[in-house]
């Protein structure tokens, strides 16, 4: 009976179905991930933190990804986003958890930042004129504002549209244009400071316009 019922849960939804059977598999390389990361730190702290900076923004970028072309996709409309419109929610969604996993590089900020080591800013002229910028204080906030903006949208959207399929009032998707209109501007606007933040001053005396919009 048992057996009848999970076959029939499959047919129903397979791909939660098969999405459940990787669930264990998952969390078993996420643990062993976990331990060969912190093995790493024990060996080499300087360069755990810069691997660690790298996977995360990698990662991040996915959920970033995804709340653009969802935005996108209310904006101009189109079958083809409409196929890919619950990944990108899904996906978007991904953001406050990313929230959570940007929490330990507050503790490799004077690692992987010269600005923010107070040795190196005292040998460095350039850096004392950017302080005004490149603080810690500064920083933390602007990232938090970061992902309070991106977090915000994917949950609007997510709540929307969930509320859209039990009602099928079309005020949801005149709501949800009108947000993305908003949250476009907003969006360009953070991931471009984010990437100023987090990517770019990582070698602060360097100068540039590849990160621009």
């Amino acid at each position: 009976m048992s057996h009848t019922i999970q076959s029939r849960n499959a047919e129903i939804n397979p791909t939660q179905s098969s999405l459940q059977h990787w669930q264990r598999p998952a969390l078993l390389a996420g643990l062993v991930g976990l331990a060969l990361g912190l093995l790493g730190a024990f060996l080499n702290l300087e360069q755990f933190w810069r691997a660690y900076l790298l996977a995360y923004l990698f990662w991040l970028e996915i959920g970033l990804g995804c709340l653009g072309l969802l935005m996108l996709h209310h904006l101009v409309g189109g079958r083809w986003s409409a196929m890919i419109r619950r990944l990108m929610e899904t996906g978007a969604m991904t953001l406050p958890l990313m929230a959570i996993l940007f929490l330990p590089l507050l503790f490799g900020l004077t690692t992987l930042y010269p600005w923010a080591n107070a040795e190196h800013l005292q040998q460095s002229e350039l850096l004392q004129q950017k302080t005004g910028w490149l603080n810690i204080p500064f920083f933390l906030g602007r990232s938090a504002l970061y992902f309070v903006v991106w977090s915000t949208l994917a949950f609007l959207f997510n709540r929307w549209s969930l509320e859209q399929d039990r009602t099928g009032d079309p005020q949801l998707a005149i709501r949800m244009r009108r947000l993305s209109a908003i949250g476009m501007i907003l969006f360009m606007l953070t991931a471009t400071f984010a990437a100023y933040d987090w990517m770019m001053s990582l070698e602060p005396e360097w100068f540039s316009s590849i990160y621009g919009l």
